[in-house]
């Protein structure tokens, strides 16, 4: 049975209250106090009242009514007005106070408390988001970047409500080609993004990347989409302008953690997420492999590639993606000859010829190995 959420402990702080006061009592002309649930004066137009312990506004907030102070029977620490309490979800939070003659601001005050309670919602709701934004980038640091996975999908469990498996992960990049003048993934993009996806999800930006984890993946999904691919493609649908790549459903937590793994793999080689859309992970397997190649193994392959010139490395790349050197010259990227004349430098400088499958597969295995270190020539690590 998932648990519920704990009562949030709710507060009006001096600062808050302060603040509140300065952007509302310019505009009412009359003297504005805000007064906490014991009846001390946390904030006023008057600074020398502040501190001080105001008799109304006590009695307002320990009856929840209204209190009028009248000049005739003002006591210490009062002026004549109208003090009414301040709820937040159904607690008395403080005491807001008017001053002046209680006939004339009677009207006024009742208009002043919802605006001040429509205010400490919206304080309440940014602050809500902060910690769970917060909460949600630690959870996926440790899942995505950590040395104990396994931990961060335990504290999963723990959260309100609990967030178990099926798993699906989704990472997500804006292209550079696309991303000028944009805060990529910024804490108000998230936080709509969060929102949209509802409670059992984990959304947070880390590092450029974004990272969504949905819990309970299956069922989200309509049974016949893959719940990654369902994840991925309604978070295309709010940000349009995203590439993103998504995992395998993950049934276990060793297949999460490694699943993170792969992903955050992915996300360190830029030059994948070209174009806004969305991919699985599994069409990039090749880059997969080269990312977790021993640091001999991989500078042995890049060797392979230091004859050629950067055209000639761009041709190899664009022409192992498509496979056929004609479908290559028409889709645009080159004349033809020039093509031929580079496909025919790279097989006598590599002594490697794309005619055979084997030797085909080396080359492509250089040419991921060379992108998943940033590799321009020689060797960086």
């Amino acid at each position: 049975m998932t648990a519920e959420p704990r009562p949030q402990q709710i507060h009006l702080s001096s600062a808050l209250a302060q603040r509140i006061v300065d952007e509302l009592a310019p505009a009412i002309q009359e003297n504005l106090n805000l007064m906490d649930a014991q009846g001390f004066i946390i904030a006023s137009s008057d600074a020398a009242r502040v501190g001080t312990l105001h008799p109304g506004a006590r009695e307002a907030a320990a009856t929840n009514e209204a209190v009028s102070v009248f000049a005739d029977t003002v006591r210490s620490g009062e002026r004549p007005g109208v003090n009414l309490p301040l709820e937040y979800r159904g607690t008395v939070i403080g005491v807001v106070g008017v001053t002046g003659t209680p006939a004339k601001v009677q009207s006024l005050a009742p208009v002043l408390v919802l605006t001040i309670a429509l205010l400490f919602e919206r304080e309440a709701e940014l602050a809500g988001e902060s910690r769970r934004d917060a909460a949600d980038r630690d959870v996926l640091a440790r899942l995505v970047h950590g040395s104990r996975p396994l931990d961060a999908i335990g504290a999963l469990r723990q959260r309100s409500p609990a967030l178990v498996g099926p798993w699906a992960l989704v990472a997500g990049m804006v292209p550079a080609t696309t991303a000028a003048g944009v805060a990529a993934f910024d804490s108000a993009r998230v936080a709509r993004l969060r929102s949209a996806l509802g409670p059992h999800v984990v959304v947070g930006a880390l590092r450029g990347v974004l990272w969504v984890l949905a819990s309970d993946a299956e069922r989200a999904a309509d049974g016949q989409t893959d719940p990654g691919a369902a994840l991925a493609g309604r978070i295309s649908e709010l940000l349009p302008d995203t590439a993103l790549v998504f995992g395998s459903v993950c049934r276990s937590d060793a297949q999460l953690a490694l699943e993170a793994s792969q992903l955050a793999a992915l996300s360190a080689q830029r030059k994948l997420w070209n174009a806004p859309g969305v991919r699985a992970a599994s069409s990039h397997l090749l880059h997969l492999a080269a990312a977790h190649l021993p640091a001999p193994v991989a500078d042995s392959l890049m060797a392979v590639l230091r004859g050629l010139s950067a055209a000639e490395r761009e041709t190899l790349g664009a022409y192992l993606a498509v496979g056929n050197a004609a479908e290559l010259s028409r889709s645009g990227f080159t004349h033809r000859n020039t093509v031929r004349r580079h496909l025919q430098a790279i097989a006598e400088r590599t002594g490697f010829d794309l005619r055979v499958p084997e030797q085909a597969a080396v080359l492509a295995l250089a040419i991921a190995a060379q992108r998943a270190v940033g590799e321009t020539g020689a060797s960086t690590r």
